[in-house]
């Protein structure tokens, strides 16, 4: 949208649910019936009754071409109809990060979340809430952990098997699925099984009725004996991993990541990444995060752990530091930067300094003589701390046991005010 341009109009945006045009408030319906033009999906549009008399505009593929023709007609106050609560993994939020909060006014109807803790009589409060439906289904095995409960919004009829066997590779086979379809209409569906007899039903049994499109996932998760939970972080073993031996090793990373001071939707860069463990970790925790890795092989690593560990939204920038630095600008702009390689390149603690936003925070580590030097000089001039970081650890010595320590670390932060 061109942001030099006033605003000039609304757009209302309706909620509305399975029992359609009946179950809208008086204020939704007045809306509707005084609108001159309307937007909506095609099951949205369905609903209407017969006497409306706005023009009536079904969504076109891909989705962000809408949003030109609403800013062409905002000045007729254009309506919008989405499912449930659109403020809430639903369009509202789409149409604000293109036109702003400003214009747009929200009329929300009951969303299928919150219909279908109603009827499992589950309290919000204590889910994880998710949406699969334009990510990457790899994302739920961040959420996966003993006795926890999780929401899924699907992105179609075949998520619910897809789901149950990811649950069933994790080793949370007797998880309790409840697969809730149209909730709220009079082909309302709910359906409750584990993850093991989802996974044999949808392979052998092909006959069953399939899955409604418009469905979520409802998991009571319980890990068997075959799962591995893993904790949110920091310092994931080092064997959850794949790497090549160029990691942050698990107590160095903890110690790294709480000085990195994560924070949801926090956007980290992890400079000469490995493996991606700092910046995996990161995500885990609720983060946004750059990798910036130069080796083609550690970069396909990167990948790899992202989608092990349920973050594949991690962006991989397979590229040089100076050459990554060159074109900074197009990155989101950091809370945290991690130095984990190459950090005797020069100018590269001030370029990334340089960089930071008031309040971000710079964290270096490094194993070499030279390495250090490099820090010692920036601690001198910018401040901040500097510290010595040793882990050793219990390793068979023959018949015996003994105490191998790994190399030490020097750590900085530096937190810019």
């Amino acid at each position: 949208m061109n942001e030099q341009a006033p605003l000039k109009g609304r757009i209302t945006v309706i909620g509305i649910g399975e029992d359609g045009y009946d179950g809208l408030s008086p204020m939704a319906r007045s809306t509707l019936e005084n609108a001159q033009i309307i937007f909506g999906g095609t099951r949205h549009i369905a609903m209407l009754p017969g006497t409306n008399t706005a023009t009536q505009n079904k969504w076109i593929t891909p989705f962000e071409a809408n949003l030109p023709m609403i800013e062409d007609c905002l000045d007729q106050n254009p309506v919008v109809l989405a499912s449930g609560d659109p403020m809430y993994f639903g369009v509202g939020n789409t149409l604000i990060k293109y036109f702003g909060p400003e214009p747009i006014y929200a009329i929300p109807a009951p969303s299928s979340i919150s219909l279908a803790a109603s009827r499992l009589g589950w309290a919000l409060a204590d889910c994880d809430v998710i949406t699969l439906h334009g990510r990457a289904p790899e994302g739920i095995r961040s959420h996966l952990r003993p006795h926890g409960k999780l929401i899924a919004l699907s992105a179609d009829g075949s998520t619910p098997a897809l789901v149950a066997v990811m649950l069933c590779e994790a080793g949370f086979d007797q998880s309790r699925m409840t697969v809730c379809e149209r909730l709220g209409g009079s082909e309302e569906r709910i359906t409750t099984q584990t993850a093991q007899t989802w996974q044999s039903t949808a392979t052998s049994m092909p006959d069953v009725k399939p899955v409604d499109p418009l469905n979520l996932i409802m998991i009571d998760l319980q890990a068997g004996p075959k799962a591995r939970p893993l904790p949110k972080g920091p310092g994931l073993p080092d064997d959850a991993f794949i790497h090549d031996g160029m990691i942050t090793k698990s107590e160095i990373r903890a110690q790294t990541l709480s000085s990195l001071a994560p924070f949801d939707g926090g956007v980290l860069w992890d400079i000469g990444a490995g493996c991606g463990s700092v910046s995996i970790e990161w995500m885990r925790m609720g983060g946004v995060a750059v990798a910036i890795e130069r080796d083609a092989e550690r970069c396909a690593m990167i990948g790899k752990n992202a989608i092990r560990l349920g973050v594949p939204g991690i962006a991989v920038e397979e590229k040089a530091i100076e050459e990554a630095l060159l074109f900074a600008d197009r990155l989101p702009v950091p809370d945290a930067i991690f130095i984990g390689g190459g950090i005797t390149h020069d100018g590269l603690l001030e370029k990334c300094w340089d960089i930071l936003p008031v309040h971000g925070r710079l964290v270096a580590n490094t194993v070499t003589l030279e390495g250090e030097e490099k820090l010692l000089r920036f601690y001198n001039k910018m401040g901040g701390t500097l510290s010595r970081l040793s882990v050793s650890r219990l390793v068979p010595r023959g018949n015996f046991k003994g105490w191998s320590n790994l190399a030490p670390v020097t750590h900085y932060v530096g937190v810019k005010a």
